[in-house]
């Protein structure tokens, strides 16, 4: 860690060069990336590619992962947004000797700067010396899809109520952040499995020449992100969807559909400061409009590459530790990009705000070590201070050597109905870290880790909590949950590997 870290510092320091007073007009140049969108399938380790099954294997296939790895080289991508990693984004990472976070399921041959405030959102990618693009990676409900309602014989409106209630919320926070960063001048590019058509991909003309299609749609998520000022990259290369449709869903799978409708769900978006170059998609070799090829192929859907042009932004004033949580005794190293003003020092303070611990800055970009050997476990604060002024704040949470993590509810019996609090601490802080609830049965062991019940993400906090209550359930199940058994769980990454000890409690009419 201390020495890929080390490199983040060394590639933001040029932006005091970078930075200095009439300096900026100068370095304008443009940058050339190629950024690609990967879905990888239950982590990229649990498709037999013998089968075209799930995997047998009770740790997932390794090959599999293997050849995720080569399809990344294969691609030539600089950056690739991943969905479905399942805690295995900084893995991948690792093996090919990129940076990685699983807080954002970004992955980049070029360092990654967490930001405050990006709370996953995005990341920053150092593209070039002391410069950044914005990059930020979602992956959008899958059910009720889209498709299969018009295939089913769904109306236009139907289709639109659908999206309107189920992906569309999910992309509010991207349309109400990404927006402001390209308006300051950095590029943003936004990957994702979106589980929804383009509107750009379903017009008139694509509704006259394809009998799956038999209407135009305006699918809100897309058109939203449009809207925003996000440019369809593969669009934008291709503006022809009669000509060339750019399916990603999908080459096949386990979970494919026996009447299978094909789409383009997986795109590369651009705003600010950039252009499209190329686009291509990544798939199967001999596949319908794949521009890169590999077999066998280790997804159910296909990527798509772009490459992009783009003028890379200094960053903001920022201090970003290497890690939002760290084991005390361990060093701290915090990175950061300040304004260059006389007395600047980058500091470490408790929770009740007593100073811990000072390093002078020196320099306007660079990296600064703390020790934790001795501190209390807890919430603290890294900053980035000038003459008693805090220009930049984040937080990050020392914990003893061995802490697991936990969850816990607020009570450890409800009625019928009454909303159920869960807190955890310690927490990967993954991006799609999730606490779900789960029924146990009338007698034995609560060990059913598949039919999850209510459900909500933890966004990726280290320690938080929220309050489940009604809302719509998987499968038959229905709001109020019954009397009986349960236990709340803290799982991993989209995935169904718990992180800390299930937490029980039950349901009854009425208080014991």
């Amino acid at each position: 860690m201390r020495g890929r870290f080390a490199a983040l510092a060394a590639a933001l320091v040029v932006a005091s060069l970078l930075t200095a007073p009439g300096a900026a007009a100068g370095h304008e140049a443009t940058q050339r990336v190629r950024v690609m969108s990967l879905n990888v399938f239950y982590g990229g380790d649990e498709l037999d590619l013998e089968t075209g099954d799930f995997c047998a294997e009770p740790d997932g296939c390794v090959e599999t992962l293997r050849q995720v790895e080569r399809l990344i080289r294969r691609s030539g991508a600089d950056i690739v947004g991943v969905q479905e990693t399942e805690r295995n984004t900084e893995r991948i990472a690792a093996a090919i000797g990129w940076y990685g976070s699983n807080h954002a399921h970004v992955m980049s041959r070029f360092p990654i700067i967490d930001p405050p405030g990006a709370d996953g959102r995005y990341v920053f990618v150092v593209v070039a010396p002391g410069r950044v693009v914005a990059v930020a990676n979602t992956h959008l409900p899958s059910d009720p899809y889209g498709p299969y309602l018009v295939r089913d014989g769904g109306t236009r409106a139907e289709v639109l109520a659908l999206e309107r209630q189920t992906r569309l919320p999910a992309i509010r926070d991207l349309v109400r952040v990404l927006p402001g960063l390209a308006a300051r001048g950095i590029p943003v590019l936004l990957t994702g499995d979106f589980n929804s058509p383009s509107h750009l991909d379903w017009t008139p003309a694509v509704a006259a020449a394809r009998p799956e299609v038999p209407y135009a749609v305006r699918w809100p998520a897309s058109a939203a992100l449009a809207d925003a000022g996000l440019v369809d990259t593969y669009r934008e290369a291709h503006p022809d969807p009669v000509a060339v449709p750019g399916f990603t869903w999908t080459p096949g799978g386990p979970e494919s559909d026996p009447a299978e409708v094909h789409d383009r769900i997986d795109w590369v978006l651009r705003a600010g400061p950039s252009r499209t170059v190329d686009s291509k998609v990544v798939g199967e070799v001999g596949g319908p409009d794949v521009g890169v090829g590999l077999s066998p192929y280790p997804s159910d859907h296909r990527g798509v590459v772009s490459t992009v042009d783009v003028t890379p932004a200094v960053p903001p004033v920022l201090v970003a530790p290497a890690s939002r949580s760290a084991t005390i005794g361990s060093a701290l190293d915090v990175a950061f990009h300040a304004p260059g003003w006389p007395g600047e020092r980058v500091t470490l303070r408790d929770e009740r705000g007593r100073l811990v611990g000072a390093r002078m800055t020196g320099t306007r970009d660079g990296e600064v070590r703390f020790g934790t050997r001795g501190l209390a476990r807890g919430r603290y604060e890294v900053a980035l201070e000038s003459g008693g002024r805090v220009l930049s704040r984040t937080a990050v949470w020392l914990y003893p050597a061995g802490e697991p993590a936990k969850v816990f509810t607020d009570q450890r019996t409800y009625r019928v109905g009454e909303r159920i609090g869960i807190d955890w601490t310690n927490a990967p802080g993954m991006g799609l870290d999730w606490i779900s609830l789960f029924r146990c049965p009338d007698r034995g062991a609560c060990d059913d880790t598949a039919n999850y019940l209510v459900y909500d993400y933890t966004g990726g906090a280290i320690e938080g909590g929220l309050t489940l209550g009604p809302q719509a359930l998987e499968g038959n199940e229905s709001w109020p949950l019954p009397p009986g058994r349960y236990v709340a769980r803290l799982l991993l990454d989209d995935g169904y590997r718990a992180a800390a000890e299930s937490a029980p409690f039950t349901i009854a009419e009425k208080h014991r």
